[in-house]
């Protein structure tokens, strides 16, 4: 961790509220979406934490959170703990090496040149017209388990926010966890793929179904990615606030 961000960590919580306020009050992503969230929130699981960005920006923006990372590659939870420890959050952080699903099982987790595309899908063809420079090099049997599963087992009473980001299988993490969803959680930051599927399939429309069905609405939308405009579908992804109803 760079001296500069040591300062930063250092200064009281409350006027670093207050500067983040000031500098990301017309932010149109994803700090502003932290922003409308209550800074006292106690508990915010992180699904799909890959290295731990967002992690690492959770304990940092609410300061009396615990943040569960929940990452099953090996490499990645390695360098994620390894960050999380050196920036001295080690005692807010909760690391575990497994998988969101609908059931528990092992499975096989695509490997992809470019880490934050790891997926237990593989590449279709909307995929990879949308990310050509992307593919699989290797593969990793990972654990996977129901999210309704480990909080029960964890004693967990109530989750402030939970952000997933799984690469395809978002639907599957959350009927795994519907009685959490249904009881348990406040917000929800969910990436939503309209190439990780098929359009035809309509994944996408599912997933707000879903959401719906879990009595939660959409709120905000931040980070759309788009393609040019040689093609007719330009939308790839966008991140969604969803909030209980």
């Amino acid at each position: 961790m760079s001296f500069a961000q040591r300062m930063k960590d250092a200064l009281p919580h409350k006027l670093k509220r207050k500067v983040r306020e000031v500098r990301h009050r017309d932010d149109h992503g994803l700090y502003g979406a932290m922003l409308s969230l209550d800074e006292n929130i106690e508990t915010i699981f992180d699904v799909g934490a890959n290295v731990g960005n967002l992690s690492l920006a959770f304990l940092r923006w609410f300061p009396k959170a615990t943040v569960y990372g929940f990452e099953p590659a090996t490499e990645m939870f390695a360098e994620m703990s390894a960050r999380i420890d050196s920036a001295g959050f080690s005692d807010r952080f909760r690391a575990h090496q497994i998988g969101f699903f609908d059931k528990e099982s092992q499975a096989e987790l695509n490997l992809a040149s470019q880490h934050g595309a790891n997926s237990l899908m593989g590449i279709g063809d909307a995929y990879h017209a949308a990310n050509p420079g992307i593919g699989i090099s290797a593969t990793e049997q990972i654990s996977l388990i129901r999210m309704d599963d480990f909080v029960r087992d964890e004693g967990i009473k109530h989750v402030d926010l939970v952000k997933i980001d799984v690469e395809g299988v978002e639907n599957e993490v959350l009927l795994g966890g519907r009685e959490t969803f249904l009881d348990k959680v406040d917000v929800v930051i969910l990436e939503i793929s309209f190439v990780r599927h098929e359009r035809a399939e309509g994944a996408h429309l599912r997933l707000f179904q879903t959401m719906h069905d879990l009595g939660f609405a959409p709120s905000y939308l931040f980070d759309v990615e788009q393609g040019g405009p040689e093609t007719p579908w330009r939308l790839n992804q966008v991140d969604c606030v969803f909030r209980r109803m």
